[in-house]
């Protein structure tokens, strides 16, 4: 008998191992522990087990591990949401991993239209080609950017490149959480690039994540709301940066202590 998944969205799917061993691989789990992984997750299946009930089994089963640093990394998806209330800290994580890549950013600009005035989240340049970037944040990371996103990111674009004389331009769209299907025809039919959960296979926010190793603050067991908030509104939107000696003395002595291990295998790049 098939045993059935609840969806964080309320749909059902068959239990599927290939995909909980291709999250594992992305997170870096060692091919031997997701073989043990498994086993550990499937003397506890159940039907109508729910998505998040399967990713605490396999945060405990790593939490035991040799490689507990690894847990931390199923946090992902809620730890990108928790970059709020407001838009500001994504906009700055965003800027932060193109960078890392090699764009020159630079965030929060007012740029003059041939209509009217329009705030651009991230301004990205590389090879010659300035990106106008949309940094979509949800709260909810069950939310999905849908095509009115899409619509206007066209819009705004249009308006802007009636009057731009820096060279070549294309906008993009980045969000935290999935595109809807019309969002993803949309914006491949008009040329907008596209960057989200999952999107472009292989190329989405948290394939980019895993390859510059810059983990959203967020990410950190054991932090507080306040934790949070200080970090965030001191611009510590990264894990590497509280690898930062400046930035340690955000968080309290004994939390900076039992994390500051994980920090540093969580924080390697893997490109």
């Amino acid at each position: 008998m098939t045993t059935m998944v609840i969806k964080n969205d309320g749909t059902k799917e068959p239990y599927n191992e290939d995909k909980i061993r291709a999250s594992a691989t992305r997170v870096g789990v060692p091919e031997d522990l997701q073989l043990s992984m498994l086993e550990h997750i499937r003397g506890r299946l159940f039907d109508g087990i729910k998505t998040h009930e399967i990713f605490s089994m396999i945060k405990e089963f790593l939490h035991k591990s040799s490689t507990p640093y690894l847990a931390m990394k199923y946090n992902l998806k809620t730890a990108l949401s928790q970059l709020g209330p407001s838009g500001y800290p994504f906009e700055k994580y965003v800027a932060l991993l193109l960078s890392d890549i090699g764009y020159v950013t630079k965030t929060n600009l007012i740029i003059a239209g041939a209509c009217i005035s329009h705030e651009i989240d991230v301004l990205a340049e590389k090879d010659n080609i300035t990106y106008f970037i949309e940094a979509k944040f949800h709260k909810n990371p069950s939310q999905r950017t849908d095509v009115r996103v899409a619509l206007y990111i066209k819009a705004r674009y249009d308006d802007l490149v009636q009057v731009w004389a820096g060279g070549e331009t294309r906008s993009w769209l980045i969000t935290n959480t999935r595109f809807s299907t019309d969002a993803i025809k949309y914006g491949e039919y008009q040329k907008i690039r596209l960057t989200s959960w999952g999107y472009p296979k292989g190329e989405g926010i948290m394939d980019l994540i895993e390859r510059t190793g810059l983990h959203p603050i967020t990410i950190i067991d054991g932090l507080t709301q306040s934790d949070k908030t200080r970090l965030l509104t001191a611009g510590v939107v990264t894990c590497q940066q509280l690898l930062d000696s400046q930035n340690q003395s955000l968080i309290s002595p004994d939390l900076l202590s039992r994390v500051l291990p994980n920090l540093t295998q969580i924080c390697q790049k893997r490109i």
